[in-house]
């Protein structure tokens, strides 16, 4: 039978291996037998080396995102922290910012009420004053009282203004050092987070640097 695929090549090969001696032809068949074998091993190593790449692989990334889920508590917690420094913070500022308002209203009470006496003791000793000739006496005693009263009004002026200059100057460094603080934890919450992303960088990112 005929083969009607047949080619000029592959007849001249089929005519090249007739004209072999069979020994040869053995030889060349081993040859090629050990060859394939080879390749079949080298596969197989190969294989073997991509399987270990790929379950190292794996481990690596698996603990890469157990270090981000860290970093990102880590994260989360420090964040927390810095709120409720900065709340607290606030929550005391705002008192003593309060106990510095009470303090200048009560002060301002307080001049009024020494303004209002300081009138009422000139009011007083303008009266006196018109009956000096009669009352010469009455005169000088009531100048020493309106005197007496303005040196207590102004004495409680002065003292409570020198109460509401403290309060301010307390407020003032009590924001200073609460901002100083608030600082201070933000610096360390950087540092922390930033140990972290340290620590949860993938082994062949240090390796490629």
């Amino acid at each position: 039978m005929v083969d009607i695929n047949a080619t000029p090549q592959a007849d001249y090969k089929r005519a090249k291996i007739l004209t072999k001696p069979l020994p040869l032809i053995l030889d060349e068949m081993e040859g090629n037998i050990t060859a394939a074998a080879e390749a079949a091993r080298r596969a197989e190593e190969s294989a073997i080396a991509s399987g270990e790449a790929a379950r190292e692989a794996t481990g690596a990334a698996d603990e890469a995102s157990k270090r981000a889920v860290e970093a990102r508590k880590a994260g989360e917690k420090a964040a927390e922290v810095a709120t409720q420094a900065a709340t607290k913070a606030a929550a005391r500022a705002e008192k003593t910012a309060r106990a510095a308002t009470d303090a200048s209203e009560k002060a301002a009470g307080k001049a009024d009420v020494a303004d209002r006496q300081a009138r009422e003791a000139i009011e007083v000793f303008r009266k006196l004053s018109e009956e000096a000739s009669r009352k010469a006496d009455e005169v000088r005693q009531a100048g020493e009282l309106a005197a007496s009263r303005a040196a207590r009004a102004a004495a409680e002026i002065a003292s409570l203004a020198s109460f509401s200059v403290a309060a301010a100057r307390e407020a003032a460094q009590t924001a200073q050092q609460l901002a100083e603080q608030i600082m201070l934890k933000a610096e360390e919450t950087r540092k922390h987070i930033n140990a972290l992303a340290e620590a949860s960088r993938p082994p062949e990112a240090d390796a490629d640097k």
